[in-house]
Order: C-alpha cells, then structure tokens, then sequence
C-alpha cells in the first residue's frame, strides 16, 4: 500500500469511520481505492477516493453506468459541459463505455496528504451531487425518457 493511502486509513482508523472498504490494484502506479456509497434519493452511488504513487488524490463518484444513448446525447452533454462552466472544484465526464462521472482532484506534497481535507471533499461532493442529481435522473430514468 502507498503511503498516501496508508496516511489515509490510519485517518479513517483514528476518527472510527468504517465505512470504505479497501482495495489495493496491485498496478504500476501503486493504487488504492477506498470505496463507499453516497445515497441520494433513495439510490446508492458508488464512491470512491483514489490514492495511487503521483501527487493526486482522487474523489470519483459514477453517477450513471452506461447511461448516454441516442435520445439524451445532446441534453446530458449540455448539462455536463453547464456543470463543469460553474465549478472549478467539480468535473463532470462522459467515458468511453457512455458512463457519467464526477471527478474531484486533490493535488498534494508527495509524503504531505492531508487526510481531513480529502475526507471533507467526500462531504462536499455528497452536497455537489445532492445538488445536481436530480438533473441527471430527469435526463438518465424520467417517465418520458422510459416510454420512449
């Protein structure tokens, strides 16, 4: 495990949070996932916070597994590149698989992560998505787009 992500277990440890669950890649760049769950409106949405050997802490968060088709291309589109114009701090993107993900990256001294900051962008990204989530069920699974 690397250190980054060491530093951050022993945070979760110390403060008694228990509700990520580790998984080491075992790939070139050292990385490790601690997953989690955020639940909006009744739905559990996958988190996760990437440490790896670089200078970038992650907070990933998969909206929508494979969810852009033909009918919402160019209204999810519109709002991913609405959201992504009002926030520095939020990326919104579409993966290669048609999958709608936030991203927010925390960059730090290599040896010097803070664990209390990354673990508050957990908090605030739940804020983000709480915000906002709505606008993607009402593009992704409305009534209308189920019809069709």
């Amino acid at each position: 495990m690397n250190k980054a992500a060491k530093d951050f277990a022993a945070y979760l440890e110390s403060k008694n949070i228990d509700s990520f669950k580790v998984e080491e890649l075992n790939d070139e760049q050292g990385s490790v996932i601690f997953r989690s769950t955020l639940i909006l409106n009744g739905q559990s949405i996958p988190v996760g916070i990437i440490l790896d050997d670089t200078i970038y802490a992650i907070v990933r968060v998969n909206i929508a597994v494979r969810a852009m088709n033909d009918d919402n291309y160019y209204e999810l589109v519109n709002l991913v590149m609405r959201l992504n114009n009002k926030s520095k701090l939020f990326k919104y993107y579409i993966t290669p698989d048609m999958s709608v993900i936030l991203d927010v990256c925390l960059p730090f001294n290599k040896g010097h992560l803070s664990c209390e900051l990354l673990y508050r962008l957990v908090a605030v990204t739940a804020r983000e998505l709480d915000e906002h989530y709505k606008d993607f069920v009402r593009l992704l699974w409305s009534e209308k787009k189920q019809e069709k």
